[in-house]
């Protein structure tokens, strides 16, 4: 016999996994840290519906007890809510806060509703359904037909076109370059990963790292999570290469952020 109050946490456990692992394999996540970000969303939102289903079972509680535990978690949801629109610089917290608002309020309308008055849950399920699907297609459709195509962000497409032709300008073409080898098998744990393992380069040259492995790699600065570079995912065959001009002298660990166990380390030596 299935024991489905194992089966339930599992199956949500195993979900988020499956989607923290899709959304870093996908490239989705710059970075496994950014993976770990989304996923604390998604662990939110599955806590939020498991602690809905506590607080609806046999219906609402009007005790003491119960008051005083919605008090609590209220003011602990306010408080780092307050926190994250007055400390961060995202401009999206105002958007993800709406997407919160825009999921709550029905669900808690619905949840009353199938709690006290269910003969109406069905219409109201209905008109939220309904009302959802066309605010999605207004949306969708005055961004993409309106005069001002907000969904089209044409200047962020200009942006990353500056930002490429920068990167591009930033490895200079005549540069002596340096090479450094993902070798095929590094993605098992105690192989041999980059080749050389540890390198000393000297100023102004250019560092390329060249993946010879039939899974994605990555070259990522191990100490700021990617902060000074960061190759993203590497394909088989393809490259990623850095100027060390641009980073100075100096020793920089590096590691792949998909497979954790390839770290390595290349010294910037003046010449």
């Amino acid at each position: 016999m299935s024991n489905w109050d194992l089966m339930m946490p599992g199956m949500g456990l195993t979900s988020i996994g499956l989607a923290g692992v899709t959304i870093s394999y996908a490239g989705i996540a710059h970075t496994f840290i950014d993976g770990m970000h989304a996923l604390t969303g998604l662990t939110m939102f599955i806590g939020l519906i498991i602690l809905a289903a506590g607080i609806l079972e046999g219906g609402v509680s009007t005790s003491n007890r119960a008051k005083a535990t919605v008090l609590v978690v209220a003011s602990i949801s306010l408080a780092f809510g307050m926190f994250a629109f007055t400390y961060n610089t995202v401009s999206t917290v105002a958007t993800f806060a709406g997407v919160l608002i825009a999921i709550a309020f029905p669900a808690i309308v619905l949840a009353y509703v199938i709690t006290k008055m269910p003969v109406y849950a069905k219409p109201i399920g209905l008109i939220f359904a309904m009302a959802a699907g066309a605010g999605i297609i207004a949306f969708v459709g005055f961004g993409l037909v309106s005069p001002d195509t907000y969904i089209i962000d044409e200047e962020a497409a200009v942006q990353d076109e500056a930002a490429m032709e920068d990167a591009a300008a930033a490895v200079p073409a005549d540069a002596p370059v340096f090479e450094i080898s993902i070798l095929v098998g590094s993605a098992t744990p105690d192989a041999p990963d980059y080749d050389p393992d540890t390198a000393e380069v000297e100023l102004g040259h250019v560092i390329k790292w060249t993946n010879n492995d039939i899974v994605v790699h990555t070259a990522t600065s191990s100490g700021d999570f990617g902060e000074t570079f960061d190759s993203g995912l590497l394909q088989a065959d393809e490259t990623y290469t850095i100027n060390t001009g641009e980073l100075g002298a100096g020793e920089y660990d590096y590691t792949c952020i998909v497979h954790p166990w390839m770290n390595s380390t290349f010294t910037v030596i003046e010449p």
